[in-house]
């Protein structure tokens, strides 16, 4: 559509807190951005909540109480509905998953997520399969995914290209740090 939500970048920690920012495009009549986390069998998570669009960019903020955190071990995910409004009708709408985690590098003693130290053990990862070259199935994604994982590797490291995003999203599902 002529007005839409180009994208969203999320920011969900451990502790249930909750913000993103919304980059609406070719905004003309559009006046609300809504959202509402869900689990991703479609349960509400919170409440809605929502922002009047000013500028170029939206940063909506709500707070989980009690989420299940996202860690290699338990990947839990949520999803979130983000609708573009004009006077109460919606005009376009996305859905992005996302998980509940804190990373940070404590300098000198390495990574901690959600408060616990990890080991990264891993391999590198570059977008090419034999029989079709840079151009690759969810299949071949998962099979590279399950191999890491059966090998007892909790994360990947990219090439020099940004990777694709069906690969991200099949590594936050299955639990692989990128």
């Amino acid at each position: 559509p002529p007005q839409f939500i180009q994208r969203v970048a999320i920011d969900a920690r451990a502790d249930g807190s909750f913000a993103m920012d919304v980059f609406p495009d070719g905004v003309t009549g559009a006046d609300t951005v809504e959202a509402q986390i869900k689990t991703l069998d479609g349960k509400t998570v919170g409440d809605i909540f929502s922002g009047k669009i000013s500028g170029g960019k939206l940063t909506l903020t709500t707070q989980i109480t009690s989420p299940k955190q996202w860690t290699a071990e338990t990947p839990n995910l949520y999803s979130v509905e983000v609708a573009l409004k004009q006077d109460g009708k919606v005009v376009h709408q996305i859905s992005q998953r996302f998980g509940f985690r804190t990373m940070e590098v404590r300098e000198g003693d390495g990574l901690y997520v959600n408060g616990s130290k990890v080991v990264l053990k891993g391999a590198d990862r570059h977008s090419f399969w034999p029989d079709s070259g840079r151009c690759l199935s969810e299949a071949v994604q998962l099979l590279d995914i399950q191999t890491m994982k059966d090998a007892n590797m909790n994360a990947v490291r990219m090439s020099h290209y940004p990777p694709d995003a069906q690969f991200l999203d099949l590594c936050d599902e299955l639990g692989l740090y990128v």
